[in-house]
């Protein structure tokens, strides 16, 4: 096979980061509507759902549905600047609150963490892209 051979190549099992999270973080159990935080919030942790689903939006529009094993919160967390979502609980949902130092000791120290990391952000690209 050459480098522009059509055959699909096999992709990565998705890394699952929920037990560091769990031992690194602050885990908060969200009910069914609560909110993880809002539009315009300033950003303080990212979050990583454990069990349960959240809904992101943005000005009312739906971005995605994340579920078990998945990071939301993360783009802001990173540059510091206003969250440009909403967060809810879609269900009641266990959740790990990682703080900016947390989040930084993860990706220094954890081989794969900032694979992981950058599939969430790119994720989230692609679901707002589509949103749009």
């Amino acid at each position: 096979m050459n480098e522009h051979s059509s055959t699909a190549r096999p992709t990565a099992a998705p890394m699952d980061f929920r037990q560091l999270a769990r031992g690194l973080g602050t885990v908060i159990t969200y009910g069914a509507g609560d909110v993880a935080f809002r539009e315009g919030d300033e950003p303080a942790h990212a979050y990583i759902v454990l069990t349960g689903s959240i809904e992101v939006s943005s000005r009312g529009k739906l971005i995605e549905q994340v579920g078990a094993g998945r990071a939301f919160g993360v783009i802001s967390l990173i540059d510091q600047k206003k969250r440009s979502a909403t967060a809810k609980a879609m269900e009641p949902s266990e959740i790990a609150l990682v703080t900016s130092k947390q989040f930084r000791f993860m990706v220094e120290t954890t081989p794969n963490f900032v694979w992981y990391v950058l599939a969430e952000v790119v994720d989230r690209l692609r679901a707002t892209n589509s949103a749009l």
